[in-house]
């Protein structure tokens, strides 16, 4: 076994786990945006405690490893894996934006006594969180077809903005099809 291949291995292995936390997010929102009551939010807020630091190492470990194998293949010299870098490092804002308004939704709910409050129902709502979840989902499937496919610079370009594109507008018209739920009032448990 070399170092070469522990990296690898590292590396298929962060993208796996990024996968996941992408993944029970999708679980997550999908659960949150349908919660008639207070348990409900609580119960999907957190499915899996540690996911956004799964997330995080992921993204990390991604980045530090594919750094690494590129340079040990000397494929820096092709546009794909700056194009691949540059896509990474548009989900990593997008996922930190998610977590500070699941944070607020986390604590407005651990606030409530018994029932749901208009505030909570609307961040539960906010579109953003389809938005941002649809282009880091799109660009994470970006980037494995940058790996895959290895092309040139105007192709690479062209799949990361795609990527970016096709993810919000996926989102939109998954968010136009559901709509924002209107205003229930507050909801007893």
């Amino acid at each position: 076994m070399t170092l070469y291949s522990i990296i690898l291995f590292l590396h298929v292995a962060a993208v796996l786990g990024l996968f996941a936390s992408l993944s029970f997010e999708v679980l997550s929102l999908f659960h949150l945006r349908r919660a008639s009551d207070l348990s409900d939010v609580q119960r999907w807020i957190d499915p899996v405690p540690g996911i956004p630091w799964l997330a995080i190492g992921s993204i990390f470990v991604v980045l530090l490893s594919g750094i690494y194998l590129a340079v040990r293949m000397s494929a820096f010299e092709m546009a794909w894996p700056k194009a691949a870098i540059v896509a990474l490092l548009l989900i990593a804002p997008l996922g930190a934006l998610t977590g500070k308004r699941m944070r607020a939704i986390r604590r407005n709910s651990a606030e409530a006594s018994k029932m749901m409050k208009p505030e909570l129902l609307s961040r539960l709502h906010d579109p953003f969180l389809k938005i941002s979840l649809g282009i880091r989902i799109a660009v994470f499937f970006g980037i494995v077809l940058l790996m895959a496919a290895k092309p040139e610079l105007w192709q690479s370009i062209t799949i990361v903005v795609g990527s970016v594109v096709l993810g919000l507008l996926l989102s939109l018209v998954a968010w136009r099809r559901t709509g924002p739920l209107p205003a229930r009032g507050e909801l007893q448990r």
